[in-house]
């Protein structure tokens, strides 16, 4: 693909799209904004429980790679926590989790089978824990404890300083879902379709939802309720409110597509697409459809809300900013930003930029007010894990084994604040979170997901 092919293109549109046929009429319980990613951490997938995307400090609004840590070479001789190597090494990894960033350290998952702790500064190892199978799951660090899910049927707690082992819990299947904390539990989903609430100091369960007959999506938790998207038969899905105390259904809305999408929630209203290539504003409260507007290929990536907009990615290589709200305006089409591949990771917004990753090997950064891209970052391969975003830097995966920290001027990354400063609006560029999919389409993306692999091909 030469420059020219992959250039990105913005139009400023000012027609509302049609709505999608067929939106059944529940909605989603009543929400409050999130406060986004506490201070310079990014703590886990989204920034917060809420799923927002929204970092309290600012990001890049140039880019230079600072440092790329490879998680393949740690297969040679894989460090765990005692120090020791226990498995043969493997011909290469892909990174598809997102990372976390707390306290100084980057927490990734790779498909070497570990979770690997990085030194935020300089992108050396820390440790490196092995699990049984790929870690496709982006970990969640609180209050010292890193907990991710593996394609081993497990959910982890490690210890955030040593990488050793805390508890772990049996899932029911493969666990491809990020767990959300809120409020000491943790929630998370199996590829069986299940939702679990897991204790996060005893990893005991304290209770468990049938959801579908599978779950990708990381669950938003918000005002006591547990918002989930989930599979179906034939391809089709759903989104699901639960009683985050005892995991009892509050409402729950079939889609004509799969849900593998986060929802994200703010000031009373849920977003999230799928693979019918539908966006969706629900009411928090009572699940009552608001707006919804098609775009041109499925959705996958978690939507981000703020200062009155709403940016979706899809696989249509696109950026889309509408109108956020249950306003007349709501569901416009305010900008959109053409990536030169398909976009299917979670955008990150920072003081005014919006970061996202593309299939065509780029980290995009998009100025929210304009929809003009500010620079790209090219990587040896498609990019598949969402961008954290903390003190001046931009954190992320890609299909070509690499960890990337990318700065302005491409210095060490600072080591992340506690305390929180404000967040004005921004959008920018985001990274394809399957993005090694490109042109293989959902059964690919299946079986990826389900296999921890590497799925064949896409543009280069």
């Amino acid at each position: 693909m030469t420059d020219s092919e992959s250039a990105r293109r913005r139009t400023v549109l000012r027609a509302v799209g049609a709505g999608v046929a067929g939106l059944a009429g529940a909605g989603v319980a009543g929400a409050t904004d999130s406060d986004g990613a506490d201070g310079g951490a990014w703590r886990q997938f989204q920034a917060d429980a809420a799923n927002s995307g929204l970092s309290a400090v600012a990001g890049p609004r140039s880019g230079s790679v600072a440092w790329t840590y490879d998680t393949g070479e740690a297969n040679d001789s894989l460090a765990t926590p005692t120090g020791t190597a226990t498995r043969a090494p493997t011909e290469s990894a892909t990174v598809l989790s997102s990372p976390a960033v707390a306290e100084g350290t980057v927490y990734v998952g790779s498909t070497d089978d570990s979770v690997h702790a990085l030194d935020i500064e300089t992108g050396e190892q820390e440790w490196a824990a092995p699990t049984g199978d790929s870690v496709l799951s982006s970990p969640t660090v609180v209050d010292g404890t890193v907990y991710v899910g593996s394609h081993d049927e497990t959910v982890y707690a490690l210890d955030a300083d040593s990488g050793e082992e805390v508890w772990t819990f049996d899932a029911d299947e493969r666990v491809f879902s990020s767990p959300t904390s809120h409020e000491g539990t943790l929630y998370v989903g199996s590829q069986a379709g299940t939702t679990y609430a897991i204790d996060a100091d005893s990893g005991e369960a304290a209770w468990q939802a049938s959801t579908g007959i599978q779950v990708d999506s990381t669950p938003a938790v918000v005002d006591g309720t547990v918002y989930v998207g989930y599979y179906r038969p034939e391809n089709a899905g759903g989104m699901r409110a639960l009683d985050a105390s005892d995991g009892s259904e509050v409402w729950d809305l079939p889609t004509n597509g799969a849900v593998p999408c986060s929802p994200a929630v703010a000031d009373g209203v849920l977003y999230f697409g799928d693979y019918a290539a539908a966006t969706y504003a629900l009411d928090a409260e009572t699940g009552d459809g608001v707006w919804a507007r098609p775009l041109a290929d499925f959705v996958l990536a978690s939507p981000v809300v703020h200062e009155g907009s709403v940016y979706f990615c899809g696989y249509d290589r696109n950026v889309w900013s509408f109108t956020a709200g249950r306003g007349e305006s709501g569901g416009d089409v305010e900008w959109s930003y053409t990536t030169g591949g398909g976009v299917l990771s979670s955008p990150a917004v920072a003081d005014g930029v919006l970061y996202v990753g593309s299939r065509d090997r780029r980290l995009h950064a998009v100025d929210t007010e304009s929809g003009e891209d500010l620079f790209t970052v090219e990587t040896g391969q498609r990019v598949q894990s969402s961008p954290a975003v903390t003190d001046g830097a931009v954190l992320f995966g890609s299909d070509d084994s690499l960890v990337y920290a990318v700065t302005e001027g491409g210095e060490a990354p600072g080591t992340p604040t506690t305390t929180a400063t404000d967040t004005t609006t921004g959008s920018g560029p985001g990274f394809g979170t399957v993005a090694g999919l490109a042109g293989l389409g959902l059964g690919a993306l299946q079986r990826l997901r389900a296999r921890g692999g590497d799925a064949d091909a896409g543009e280069d």
